[in-house]
């Protein structure tokens, strides 16, 4: 996860907030990618962390696979981001990478 210039324009924010919860994606077994495959989102946090909107920025070119990934985002929630003692709304981007069976790391 990561900030870019210009993602909050009314505030300078240093790094992006750290991730409290997170779901992985899902996706069926037979949609497995073939090699690895990569989405971009943006991703609206309110003032408690919690994610409000997402939006893909970079498709992975398969639905399946954006879809996966904005479903499991829109269900993380992160610390809230603080600017001068107060809790802000802020945009952060989160880059998921989904990777064929043979190349996941074992659990």
């Amino acid at each position: 996860m990561f900030v870019e210039a210009g993602d909050n324009p009314t505030f300078k924010l240093q790094q992006a907030p750290a991730v409290v919860y997170s779901t992985a994606p899902v996706t069926a077994a037979d949609t497995l990618p073939q090699f690895p495959l990569q989405v971009l989102l943006v991703a609206q946090l309110d003032e408690l962390g919690h994610v409000s909107n997402v939006m893909v920025a970079r498709s992975s070119g398969r639905r399946e696979f954006d879809r996966a990934a904005l479903d499991a985002v829109d269900e993380w929630r992160f610390d809230p981001v603080v600017v001068e003692g107060v809790a802000k709304h802020a945009r952060v981007r989160v880059r998921l990478i989904f990777t064929p069976e043979s190349e996941a790391p074992a659990a």
